[in-house]
């Protein structure tokens, strides 16, 4: 009994540890060094936490300071090596828009289609 208790104990603490794992994956702080457009946000210099949910074209980019969210825009993530040791910006300079961002193993391009505004829905 006592080596049952064990092994479930033993399971739970290796199941939460990689769900932690995880969701650390899933994120990013980046910096902006001047006013970008992300969808139809308008994002001010500043540094930001960039959390994605979703694999491939259904992915879902959200860009929060602190505890609050800013913008989220529909992304593509694609799992490939980026080369750089952080992250990457790209942008449009004609549109002064943010098309994506490269991080050491992660790619998320942004789509143009929209973004949802932090308090849109509130």
């Amino acid at each position: 009994m006592k080596a049952s208790r064990f092994t479930l104990g033993a399971i739970a603490v290796v199941l939460l540890s990689v769900s932690g794992w995880a969701s650390d994956r899933m994120k990013a702080n980046i910096q902006i060094y001047k006013t970008v457009n992300v969808g139809s946000t308008q994002l001010a210099p500043g540094e930001y936490e960039i959390t994605w949910t979703g694999s491939g074209t259904s992915a879902e980019a959200t860009f929060s300071q602190g505890k609050k969210v800013i913008a989220t825009v529909p992304a593509q993530v694609t799992q490939e090596r980026s080369g750089y040791g952080g992250p990457a910006l790209q942008t449009d300079s004609v549109s002064n828009t943010l098309t994506g961002v490269e991080l050491p193993k992660v790619s998320l391009s942004f789509t143009s289609d929209s973004s949802v505004p932090a308090n849109s829905g509130n």
